[in-house]
């Protein structure tokens, strides 16, 4: 009874001071003119000695903002950001602690005369009808940090490990550059290896299929797609990165992405080949151990080991609009990966008839290859008809030989032979895969009720 007591004064103690460090921060946002409520303002705080975001919310249909987080004890800046409103800004001295701002007025942005230019400071956050909007530029990184690090420090974001990522608890399952895929719509690919440094604005909105997207129609899913948008004075140019590792035993690691940069003109080269065993040697993973020592796993002359594993890759991303009307993407991806396995073994056996020697070997040899090329087609036939076309190829291939032969002799002075044996196998598989899809979207004008 007495463990009892101390366990549950134990966890109100814990519980109360968690407790004490969250706090509640919330008001309503109005127009000072009319008002009414408005909805969809972005409310958010940030630090005053470097404007690093802490938190944000947005407001309800009554202008209404409640926001959950953890208690600060360094001034604050309030700020509250609308379309077409001059930016709210109130600041908090000390201690942040649970508030009720009440009513909080945003004032209109009134047309400025031609010789007056008004300068105000880009907001971190802001939504845009249906898109959360994050201003790049507002979070600090390394100077060489990838686009993972930028995700990681932006407000409501997490990327674990697998680089899976998730925006205010909803998985996204789409990432794209400009608009279009960057190798592949997972977006693996742009994390690893587009510099933070190029993105202007990180866009978030509700995953739409391509038929939702034509027809305007809202989303129906569950997840959520990130778009990058590339800063303009840095959308044109090469730049790129070339690692590479050699060590003992002929073990090698080397890797390498270039970028061509044009505008609307996108071309990206992606090389990478290594034989350490690196078996998930797969793209979103051609820089993810690289800059430190790695050690090669496996062994190839020891009995039960798996042999040394060369992988080799290739991969070429493209996009650009043609015409005014006609729009192309695509990507071809190679990979190929070579498994040599060399064994040999001795054993005697220690029986009562007299000892067994028996010496086995075997030499096996297994390739995998494969080849995947997507492409999409987007013609606008005029502003309200549109056709997609999106066709898909992969083809894979794998062979595989193995060659091994054992002898049994007894351990004696006349070493007679007990068993021979031979064994060579081989084997060979291809399968090849083509998928098209035809979308085509006429939007009609909805007509009005008299």
């Amino acid at each position: 009874m007495t463990r009892l007591y101390y366990f549950l004064l134990l966890f109100v103690f814990v519980y109360s001071a968690n407790a004490q460090n969250d706090i509640v921060l919330k008001g309503t946002v109005l127009d000072i003119n009319t008002q009414l409520p408005v909805e969809l303002a972005t409310v958010y705080f940030t630090t005053v000695k470097d404007s690093t975001v802490i938190d944000y919310a947005t407001t309800d249909k009554n202008g209404f903002f409640r926001l959950n987080t953890k208690k600060l004890d360094k001034p604050v800046f309030l700020k509250i950001n609308y379309l077409g409103y001059q930016t709210y800004t109130e600041e908090q001295n000390g201690l942040l602690e649970s508030k009720d701002f009440g009513k909080l007025y945003l004032i209109e942005s009134v047309n400025a005369l031609n010789e007056v230019i008004v300068k105000s400071e880009a907001p971190p956050i802001r939504m845009k009808q249906d898109t959360l909007e994050y201003n790049a530029a507002s979070y600090k990184v390394r100077p060489d940090a990838n686009v993972e690090a930028l995700l990681k420090q932006l407000p409501g974001f997490d990327v674990d490990d697998a680089g899976k990522i998730t925006v205010n608890g909803r998985e996204v399952n789409q990432l794209l550059v400009n608009g279009k895929p960057f190798f592949d719509r997972d977006g693996a690919m742009a994390l690893k290896n587009l510099p933070a440094e190029i993105i202007q604005k990180v866009q978030v909105s509700d995953f739409k299929t391509k038929k939702e997207e034509l027809a305007k129609q809202e989303s129906t899913s569950d997840y959520s797609s990130i778009n990058l948008t590339i800063d303009e004075k840095k959308n044109k140019g090469y730049f790129g990165k070339i690692l590479g590792g050699y060590g003992s035993d002929d073990r090698y690691e080397s890797s390498l992405i270039m970028n061509f940069f044009n505008n609307k003109q996108k071309i990206s080269i992606l090389g990478a080949s290594n034989n350490i065993n690196s078996t998930g040697f797969t793209q979103d993973e051609v820089f993810d151990s690289m800059g430190g020592g790695r050690t090669a796993r496996g062994g190839g002359n020891s009995g039960g080991g798996k042999g040394i594993t060369q992988s080799n890759l290739l991969g070429v991303n493209y996009s650009d609009d043609w015409t005014e009307k006609l729009m192309a993407s695509g990507s071809y991806n190679f990979s190929n990966t070579i498994n040599k396995n060399d064994s040999n073994s001795n054993e005697l056996s220690i029986l009562p008839t007299g000892n067994n020697y028996t010496k086995a070997d075997s030499k096996t040899r297994n390739e995998s290859t494969g080849n995947t090329a997507n492409f999409e087609l987007e013609y606008k036939i005029d502003p309200t008809t549109r056709l997609v076309i999106t066709p898909n190829v992969s083809q894979t291939r794998s062979n595989g030989e193995s060659d091994s032969s054992s002898k049994t002799w007894q351990d004696d002075e006349n070493g007679q032979l007990l068993n021979d044996g031979t064994s060579v196998s081989n084997k060979e598989s291809t399968a090849t895969n083509f998928a098209n899809t035809i979308n085509f979207n006429k939007a009609f004008e909805k007509k009005t009720e008299i």
